[in-house]
């Protein structure tokens, strides 16, 4: 009997955008608190790109300070506080920014990225339906990933197939979401789909050890006996790691024995 242990890939996504209209000439020229607040909010978003998250809370907090109803820059603030790990305080920043400008769709989908973090399940999918009632969003297919990553932690795996096909129906080159989709089939023993996923999530990820060994035991299950080989010998020169190792070392022995 065929018995061979999964490994997983761990995804986390924190999805939103800082995007900031440039004040007009007159604002700036008729305060200068105006002005220096958007400076301030360009640094602490370049800042809020490189991962720098303590830097770019101070440079966010002294344009709030200085301009403190606007949204987007609690919003940035969220962002970045999410990014220290300081999730209540990026709740209360977010929540602030929705209470300015509700329009902000993209901000329910960075709380329900946040709740799934925090275990909060329920607050994190109605945030994401709440980004999906705006027709306009433009990337729903982030939404469903960030939903199928929630059902996956729920151990709701048919739902979370369900949520990843939906993002990758709306972008079928939203590669990403194919490795844990291809780990899900797997689990479920589709194989053959596992096969189909991992060839298009090894486009975002090349050589990637976890997928070249999944796809090694898919074909395996597949009684792709010579090409299962033929992968686990590409993997075993890419240094994987020792874990990875050890499920190769298992797996060569499975196919000794099938094919002896």
């Amino acid at each position: 009997m065929k018995k061979i242990i999964v490994v997983t890939i761990g995804f986390f996504l924190l999805l939103t955008s800082c995007a900031h209209k440039k004040p007009e000439t007159n604002q700036i020229q008729s305060n200068p608190d105006f002005r220096d607040a958007y400076v301030d909010y360009q640094k602490g978003v370049l800042l809020l790109k490189k991962k720098e998250y303590s830097m770019s809370v101070n440079f966010l907090q002294s344009a709030i300070q200085k301009e403190p109803d606007n949204a987007q820059y609690w919003n940035a603030l969220g962002l970045a506080l999410s990014g220290m790990g300081e999730y209540e305080d990026a709740i209360d920043a977010l929540h602030k920014a929705l209470k300015l400008n509700p329009e902000l769709t993209d901000i329910h989908n960075t709380l329900g990225a946040i709740y799934t973090e925090l275990g909060q399940y329920d607050s994190a999918l109605k945030e994401y339906r709440e980004v999906l009632k705006d027709k306009t969003y433009p990337t729903p297919h982030f939404v469903y990933f960030n939903i199928g990553l929630l059902k996956e932690k729920q151990k709701k795996y048919d739902e979370a197939i369900a949520a990843f096909e939906q993002a990758v129906s709306i972008k079928e080159d939203f590669y990403r979401v194919y490795a844990p989709l291809a780990q899900l089939y797997y689990k479920k023993g589709r194989y053959a789909d596992c096969l189909n996923a991992v060839k298009k999530a090894e486009k975002q990820f090349p050589n990637n050890e976890t997928l070249l060994l999944l796809e090694a035991k898919a074909n395996y299950m597949l009684n792709n006996f010579d090409e299962a080989k033929r992968i686990i010998a590409k993997l075993s020169l890419l240094y994987p790691s020792e874990e990875v190792r050890a499920e190769m070392e298992k797996l060569k022995k499975l196919i000794q024995v099938e094919t002896n």
